[in-house]
Formats: C-alpha cells, structure tokens, sequence
C-alpha cells in the first residue's frame, strides 16, 4: 500500500514538472488535421479546374460545330445563287442565237462571269449615306454568315476521255495538246528542261491514254498492266481500271505520272469537256496550248481583242479566231485539218465554286454543272466529219452533221438542246471541304 501511495504522489510530481507533455498528442493531431484540410482544398481545386476545362472544351467544340454549320449553310446558298445564274445563262442562250447578240454577248456572259459576295461589295464612288443604307439592308437580313462565289468555265479545258474518244480526229488533238502542255513547259522553264530533258512525253501521254483503253495491250505495244506491279500486288490486276478517268485526281496514279506532272496537267485538263475550245472564255494556258505558234504575246493579243468591242470583240467564228491569230504574228504549225476543234457555241460545262465564313469556320462546296445534249451533239458532229455520208443519189445536200471541211474551219452550229425549262442544271460533280 506505501509503495502504491508513493507511485502516485511521483506521477504528480512528474505532471507539474512537465507541465506540456499530457498535452502533446493532442497538438500532434490538430497538424494532421491541417495537412488533410490542405490536401483536400487542392483536390477539390483541381477537380474543380478539370471540370471548367472540360466545359471549356465542349462549349468551344460545340460553338465551333455551330459555326461550320453556318459556314456550310452560307456556302450552300452560294451554290443556290450561282445554280440560278448558269440556268439563266442556258435559258437565254437556248432562245437567242449567239450571231444576233452581237456586242450584247458580253453582257449575256456576265450572267454567270461576274463573282459575287455576300455581304456585298461596296464600290468606292458611294457616299457615306448610301453605304450606310447599305449596312443597313444587311443588318435586316437573316443571314449573318458570308459567302464568296465564283462560276468558271470547264469545258474549254482539254478532255482526258478525247484520248480515247470513237472520233479519231479528237484522239489526235488530245494528243498534241497534251504533248505541247510539257514541251510548252520545256521551252519556258530552264530549271524544268535541266530536271525532266531527257523524259519521253510521248510514253506519259500513251499511258493516260492506256488508263481508259479497254484493250490490255498498250499504245506502245507493251503490256500496259507491267507499270502498275505495286498497285497491283494487293489487288491483283485491278490497274489500270480501263474505264474513263471518274476524277482528275486519279491521274496521280497513271504509270510516270509525278507531283510536278499533275501539277502541270491539273489545271489544264478536265474530264467534262465540250468537246471544243471556246476562245472567248479559255485561259492563257489553254489558248497556248491550241498550237505552237501561239506564244504568250500572241495569247495576250487574242484575250485583249476578245474584251475590247473596238478590237472586234468576242469570236464570231473558228475561222476568226485563227484568221486574228494568224494577223498578230502566231506561226500556226498544224494544218487546217489537224488544229484542235474550235468552237464558239454557248458554253455547256461550269465550275461553281462557293465557300462560306462564319465565325472563323469556313466550308467549300465545288461542283460542275454540264448539258450533255449539248455535249453529244458535239460528239456526234465530231464523228460525223471522221466518217462523212455520202451525198444522197440524185442530188441535194447531204443529212445534218455529215461533211464539212476541217475542224480547223469549222462553222458554228448553234442546237436547241433540251435543256429542261424548270429545275437546276445537271450536277455531275459535288465536292465539299
């Protein structure tokens, strides 16, 4: 019992010399209770930052989505406004006849040449009140989006499928044209004779050509299917497809074919051709590629008279235009019979070209528009020249479309093709991006 009493009276001894040690661990878990508050407090802040990001992120995706949406709608009443514009084109020429229009047919043109925008274009010469009236009909409107359109003609461009085509004559020219696009190239451009002088054009030209063929052997009397052993290791005997090009962008893969070729061809060269250059809406390009005579201060000299009524304006005729080509100092090569097709008719193929902005976002909506009544009965007068009726017995003048001199000189034709009095112009191309 001593011993007990003497423990206790040291245990209270000790606790008022150590006044703080019974108070120790209680200090030592207020600090851990701290430290979890402070872990706490940053995870709740970085959960709560993560779920503002995230939000962030989905408001942006979804404002954007909004936005190529507006962007696509924009684009799509672009291609409205410029399906409108061909159909008008092809309603006024299907019922006036391209001779009577005269200094008239550059306006006519304008139907479908002059580029359009929304919101419109304000020219310079306007005061303040009339553009301010202006804005003000575009702030009335409901479309808050832009859209920028331009219509194009396609088919002055050279036809890939004329390589092929039942009509020799077209076969021929689409050859030479073809070649003089390079050696045009060659002649012009030191660095490209220096990398590609010693390429054979000829065996390129024959392998588009091969590409379309329905025969296996080639043009050069080789087996056309031998360039095409890469292409052919995963789908056997697929190329070439021998059918007609469904795009420009596959001649990437004919046999020879490189970036610097398609390049050079791209822009040339269509698939929906008319069949005949239109020297009143050819680029420079393509009036140079027509012979070799035509340089490019002769091609200058045909585009001037073309847009100047004082110079004679617009070509009448195939006859005219190499009639002015020959005054202004182009040394024609080919014979009458052998120059490309010429042809002054009313355009048949465009490119309609819309692309639409909002909010930063922008989507493009390309298609090619083509009347191929118009178009076959090119075709037909083609073939008809190759293969010419005789006269009937008795006298009298041969059916429609049979004769003719050579396609050099040919006459314009001018046909009522049935181009359909209600509903857009035939889409045979849609892209978008």
């Amino acid at each position: 019992m001593k011993h007990l009493a003497l423990l206790g009276r040291l245990n209270k001894l000790k606790g008022r010399l150590l006044p703080g040690r019974d108070k120790s661990p209680t200090r030592n878990r207020k600090g851990v209770a701290m430290i979890l508050a402070i872990v706490t407090m940053g995870l709740l802040t970085y959960l709560a930052m993560e779920v503002m990001y995230d939000s962030t992120v989905e408001y942006t995706v979804n404002s954007q989505g909004l936005n190529r949406l507006k962007a696509y709608y924009a684009a799509k009443s672009g291609l409205e406004i410029g399906l409108l514009r061909v159909k008008v084109y092809q309603q006024v020429m299907k019922k006036m006849n391209p001779t009577q229009l005269g200094a008239m047919g550059d306006y006519v043109d304008e139907i479908w040449k002059f580029p359009f925008t929304w919101p419109l274009m304000l020219p310079d010469n306007l005061n303040a009140v009339e553009k301010e009236q202006a804005k003000d009909t575009v702030k009335d409107t409901f479309m808050d989006a832009s859209y920028a359109l331009s219509i194009t003609d396609e088919g002055s461009k050279l036809d890939l499928n004329d390589l092929v085509s039942k009509s020799k004559t077209l076969q021929d020219t689409a050859s030479r044209r073809l070649l003089e696009i390079f050696e045009r190239k060659q002649r012009d451009d030191e660095e490209w004779r220096r990398k590609y002088g010693g390429t054979r054009f000829e065996d390129l030209v024959n392998a588009i050509a091969d590409w379309m063929s329905d025969k296996n052997s080639g043009r050069g009397g080789n087996d056309k299917r031998s360039g095409y052993n890469d292409l052919n290791r995963e789908s056997p005997n697929s190329y070439p497809p021998n059918r007609g090009f469904r795009t420009v962008q596959e001649l990437r893969l004919v046999s020879g074919m490189n970036d610097d070729f398609f390049d050079l061809l791209a822009p040339q060269v269509t698939i929906y051709g008319m069949r005949g250059v239109n020297p009143n809406v050819a680029s420079k390009d393509v009036l140079m590629s027509l012979d070799r005579g035509i340089t490019s201060e002769v091609a200058d000299e045909l585009i001037q008279r073309r847009s100047d009524p004082k110079l004679g304006g617009p070509y009448k005729s195939p006859d005219d235009f190499w009639s002015y080509a020959n005054q202004k100092g182009a040394r024609l090569e080919a014979a009458d019979s052998e120059r490309p097709p010429i042809t002054t008719d009313p355009l048949t193929t465009f490119r309609i070209k819309s692309t639409g902005e909002y909010g930063g976002a922008t989507r493009e909506i390309e298609v090619i528009v083509a009347d191929f009544d118009r178009i076959s009965t090119n075709i037909k007068q083609f073939i008809d020249k190759d293969n010419p009726k005789e006269t009937p017995p008795g006298g009298g003048t041969p059916p429609p479309g049979g004769g003719g001199g050579g396609l050099g000189t040919t006459t314009t034709t001018t046909t009522n093709s049935t181009i359909p009095s209600k509903g857009p112009p035939r889409i045979v191309y849609w892209t978008e991006r």
